[in-house]
């Protein structure tokens, strides 16, 4: 495998901790800008919303320029935005901050994906993908507990410093070491979005949308939750969020075996079980470290496990669209981390912190009855699409 790929890994694991870094730093920010946790947590819903809408929109725009350059573009923006956040001196600043970050991190994730393609042997190809995400589960198990030490020590802005430093070396990275990659024809929007009117389809994407919003309901208000039940340190929460990112990244590599060795309807409809039960445990998980690590292991398994099912079941479900297919699929987690956000900051400002649980529970019960729906529904044939 080239260094290239590493590289590009680096960038999207810088890129996705700059995503989900605000989970961990909530109370911080909340208390330097002087408003709510829940305000504060509405910074990864507008993040992720404008991922979501922005990506494909952004990439169709962007479609003729030459991807290393596109790159570079994006990671000067995205180096732009960091800067904005560490100066920010109040909740708006940080809010436009937080936008131009996501559509910069947009296009990050998705050429990253593109040119690991374009620059390995076809028979590399999945290997060099898989390594990609490693860098977005990296971010995950480094990426939030590092900022949240940081922040804790340091102040929260410091958290973002360390960010840019990292955005600088990846744009000397990126310079140094990757080959130029010429721009491919983009899909349409309007032929992309045709392709969701297959109910099979749109209900299995429906899925990865339900189970984001539950998760992202109860983990970016998981410090606080932490705090409120258990009274932990920043340090133990740290150790907590570590646990919970070492088994999501466990968790991706059951995904794709059980999806291999027993189908991807058979794992997704499982993991939901699992994930669902998990949700509706946490309360009572919280009455000990050991039930409370037992508890955020199945929970950080499941969750993680989802996606290579999920895509897995959309790739044989529509063959002949599977690449427009685990694009929206993209979108469509990103809404779900942007509802979730939202929903969750909503429920923290007026009940207790532990109803996200319960509400969280309830979204992956959602979730596992659109799974279900999909298994009913036939395959047809939509824009020339077998979906």
């Amino acid at each position: 495998m080239n260094i290239g790929i590493f590289i590009l890994a680096f960038a999207t694991f810088v890129a996705g901790t700059v995503e989900l870094v605000i989970a961990g730093i909530l109370n911080m920010i909340a208390t330097d800008l002087e408003v709510s946790v829940g305000r504060v947590g509405q910074l990864v819903s507008i993040f992720s919303l404008v991922f979501a809408f922005g990506a494909p929109i952004l990439i169709t725009l962007t479609s003729r320029v030459e991807r290393r350059k596109l790159l570079l573009i994006a990671m000067i923006t995205f180096l732009v935005g960091n800067i904005l956040s560490i100066v920010s001196p109040n909740y708006t600043t940080l809010l436009i901050a937080r936008i131009i970050l996501a559509a910069s991190c947009s296009i990050v994730v998705v050429v990253s994906v593109t040119i690991a393609a374009k620059t390995v042997a076809v028979e590399l190809r999945g290997r060099a993908i898989g390594i990609i995400f490693m860098g977005l589960s990296a971010s995950l198990v480094l990426g939030v507990p590092l900022g949240t030490i940081i922040g804790e020590h340091w102040g929260w802005r410091m958290t973002f410093v360390l960010i840019s430093v990292l955005s600088i070396v990846s744009i000397i990275a990126i310079m140094k070491f990757l080959p130029k990659v010429p721009a491919q024809p983009a899909i349409p929007l309007l032929k992309q979005i045709a392709t969701l009117k297959s109910k099979k389809i749109a209900s299995i994407q429906i899925i990865s949308v339900l189970e984001l919003t539950g998760h992202f309901t109860v983990y970016t208000y998981f410090t606080p939750f932490l705090q409120a039940t258990m009274g932990l340190s920043t340090n133990m929460i740290s150790l907590v969020l570590l646990v919970f990112g070492v088994a999501g990244i466990t968790g991706g590599w059951i995904g794709g075996w059980a999806s291999d060795k027993f189908g991807g309807v058979r794992a997704i409809l499982v993991f939901l079980v699992l994930f669902a039960t998990s949700m509706f445990l946490l309360p009572y998980a919280t009455r000990s470290i050991t039930s409370l690590m037992i508890v955020v292991i199945l929970y950080g398994v499941m969750v993680w496990a989802l996606s290579p099912a999920v895509q897995s079941y959309l790739a044989k479900a529509a063959p002949d669209s599977a690449d427009i297919q685990l694009g929206l699929n993209t979108s469509f987690l990103h809404l779900g981390v942007a509802l979730g956000s939202g929903l969750g900051g909503y429920l923290v400002d007026h009940y207790p912190v532990t109803t996200n649980t319960w509400v969280a529970g309830i979204m992956v019960v959602l979730a596992l009855i659109s799974a279900i729906y999909s298994v009913t529904q036939t395959s047809n044939t939509v824009i020339g699409a077998d979906s």
